[in-house]
């Protein structure tokens, strides 16, 4: 019996991709996946995410990555919400493992987890008719399937974000709205280029709230 996890990294953040791993294992081999002491990758330091990351993939399990670059991410967000563009991310990164999924336990991204669960059930289709979806809030601390997963989106997320500050010759911070070091590196940009890089997610209203204060400053 296969049973994978999902979860995401990045759905907050105004710079970098979104993020969404799957990880599948044989049920028999879930006490494996505890053995390694996963968890959250929230609650992790750097270095034991990256350790835990090749640990995962010796399981030999299946994996697959999702990721959303901003530009997708600007272009989808014009149509549909974030909940509706994870969904079917989440669909996508279960039928990528491209084994017969018995169980997927998934991080609800949507407030209503039993809805959650529902809509990726019907996006999935016929197919997925014998497969037990599972969503959950706070998923990854309560199973180590999706913890595996959190882990594996978070180090691909953290590799993805290190490639745009090397590529771009930048240090921007996390890329959180709440970073104050995110903040200034995008209000610097947009003064100098009254526009905002192609690796930043411009529907988020962090970037209208810069382009007003800047706009109000100049009035003073």
């Amino acid at each position: 019996m296969q049973v994978c996890g999902v979860d995401e990294a990045g759905r907050g953040p105004v710079i970098g991709p979104l993020v969404v791993a799957s990880f599948s294992i044989s049920e028999d081999k879930i006490k494996q996946i505890e053995s390694l002491g996963v968890k959250d990758s929230k609650k992790l330091t750097a270095k034991r995410r990256k350790e835990l990351f090749s640990e995962i993939l010796e399981l030999k399990g299946k994996y697959y990555f999702k990721v959303l670059s901003p530009a997708f991410l600007n272009k989808e967000m014009k149509k549909y919400n974030l909940n509706e563009i994870e969904l079917l991310a989440f669909k996508e990164a279960i039928v990528g493992l491209k084994v017969p999924i018995n169980r997927a336990i998934c991080d609800s991204c949507d407030v209503n987890a039993n809805r959650f669960s529902d809509n990726l059930k019907e996006a999935l289709g016929d197919e997925f008719s014998s497969c037990e979806i599972i969503a959950s809030h706070k998923a990854e601390d309560k199973y180590p399937i999706v913890a595996a997963a959190s882990i594996l989106a978070k180090v691909k997320r953290d590799e993805l974000i290190k490639k745009i500050e090397e590529d771009a010759g930048v240090s921007f911070g996390s890329g959180y709205p709440s970073d104050p070091k995110t903040i200034k590196f995008l209000e610097d940009y947009y003064k100098l280029n009254n526009s905002f890089p192609d690796y930043v997610r411009t529907e988020w209203k962090t970037l209208t709230n810069i382009k007003c204060s800047l706009s109000q400053r100049k009035l003073f």
